[in-house]
Parts: structure tokens; C-alpha cells; sequence
């Protein structure tokens, strides 16, 4: 069996990557770039290649919310993506098409319904992404987390199938040392983060360290320079911190190097 995932949500499609194992073949369809016009790999390209998956990097645009210099250039990339994906999928064949969301999905499920490839769709918040908003009407079938998210999709194709969660999280391989006086807060905005929520930490992060731990990750992307900011400004507070390439964790300040 092929099964062909598109990229979108990392955390539930590696899920279902790790639960299906050995038993079919897979093939990741995302983006090799953390975010347009950023020159950071994107996570989830360096995640699925370390596990040895086939990854097909796709090139298309996206839909903003609001214009930018980069919203006609984006636009002018959706129609290149419907051809990418058709000639990737044609190559390989997938029994079935799994998407997670995100702006990737659109031209692949397009792609797939004129192939006359069966899809099924995950919706992970509590409302629905635009994406898959939109590519409902095409899929066969759409899980969902959560059951207020239902109203945006045809009944008759609804699975409740809540959030997959990945086994070898109960078993981490990483654990961070933080101060056991301190309640904890974990920020996070996603594997790309966010450069608003990296920016409000980085203005309140003296107030912050006054009464909790921090657990940071600033994603991975390069366009705002977010992670190489905050450990500036850790290095000028004397902040207990750990650092990897896409997360940066802090604790009480009295707690220094």
C-alpha cells in the first residue's frame, strides 16, 4: 500500500507516520522552506528526511489574510503547485491521500480528486483551518478533534477521531532540567513559530522570569531572527536557558550561567 501525506500539521502527521510503520509506503509532500521567502529549512523537511521518508518538495502559494509585498508572487504559485502535485502523484501512485492542513494541501487534494485518488483530511483546532475549509468538498473523509469543528464540514463525511498522539512522547529522550519552585509555562507558536508571541515574551520576559519557568520555542524561522534575539537578551539578563536549534528554554532568573 502507498500512502501519499501532505505536510501542514507536523505533530499528527508524524503520528500517523509512527503508527503506520513498516506496513505501507510513504511519501511526505511539503515544503522544504520554513516560510515563503524565508531561507530556513523547515522542520518538517528535516524531520521526515533524518527518518529516511521520501519527501517531495512542493512550490505554491497561498492565500494571505492580509497583502503584503509577497501576495501576488504567492498567488502566481498556486496554479505551479496544481501541476506539481499532479505530476508527484502521478509518479507514485498513493492508495490514498492524507492531508493535515495548511496552504500545501490545497493543489495535492485538488490534484488528487482529478486523479481520482481517495482523501482523507485532519482538522486539529477547535474551529477549521481555511484550507481545509475549502478542500472538505473534495475529501472522502474528514477526522476531527474536536467536536465544534464539526459545523464547518459535511456531516456524512465526519470521523470522530480526536488528536493522534505520538507513542514516544510518554518515553522522551530530551528532558529539560527546569527550577522545581517555579510553576512552569510552556510558549510555543508551532514549528515555524510565531514572530507576535516571540515578540510579546521577548517585551515582558523580565516580569515573567519574576514568578515562573519558561519553556520558549521560538520556531525555526530566520526572516525576524526570533531565536538569535532572544538569546541576546538572555545572555544580557543572565538567564538559566537550554537552547537547540528551534526552541529556547528559560527559568527563573536567579538561576544563571
Amino acid at each position: 500500500m502507498k500512502i501519499a501525506i501532505i505536510g501542514g500539521h507536523l505533530t499528527p502527521a508524524l503520528s500517523v507516520i509512527e503508527e503506520i510503520g513498516k506496513s505501507a509506503e510513504i511519501l511526505y509532500i511539503g515544503r522544504k522552506k520554513a516560510i515563503e521567502g524565508d531561507r530556513a529549512t523547515s522542520l518538517e523537511y528535516e524531520t521526515i528526511t533524518k527518518k529516511g521518508i521520501k519527501f517531495a518538495e512542493i512550490k505554491t502559494g497561498r492565500l494571505q489574510r492580509s497583502i503584503t509585498r509577497r501576495t501576488v508572487p504567492s498567488l502566481t504559485k498556486i496554479p505551479i503547485g496544481f501541476i506539481q502535485a499532479l505530476f508527484i502523484l502521478s509518479r507514485f501512485k498513493p492508495n490514498v491521500v492524507v492531508g493535515f492542513g495548511g496552504y500545501v494541501s490545497f493543489p495535492v487534494i485538488l490534484a488528487a480528486r482529478i486523479l481520482k485518488i481517495p482523501v482523507v483530511i485532519h482538522e486539529q483546532t477547535l474551529e477549521a483551518g481555511a484550507t481545509n475549509r475549502i478542500v472538505a468538498r473534495f475529501a472522502d473523509k474528514i477526522c476531527i478533534s474536536f467536536s465544534s469543528s464539526s459545523k464547518y464540514f459535511p456531516k456524512e463525511k465526519i470521523v470522530f477521531t480526536g488528536n493522534p498522539i505520538r507513542s514516544s512522547i510518554a518515553h522522551p529522550s530530551k528532558k529539560i532540567d527546569l527550577p522545581s519552585n517555579y510553576p512552569i509555562i510552556y510558549i510555543t507558536g508551532g514549528s515555524i513559530g510565531s514572530h507576535f508571541i516571540n515578540q510579546l515574551v521577548s517585551e515582558n520576559l523580565t516580569k515573567l522570569l519574576d514568578k515562573y519557568a519558561l519553556v520558549h520555542q521560538t520556531g525555526d524561522s530566520s526572516e525576524f531572527g526570533d531565536f538569535d534575539k532572544l538569546l541576546i537578551l538572555k545572555e544580557n539578563n543572565r538567564i538559566y536557558h537550554k537552547t537547540s536549534k528551534s526552541c529556547h528554554f528559560s527559568g527563573g532568573s536567579e538561576y544563571n550561567i
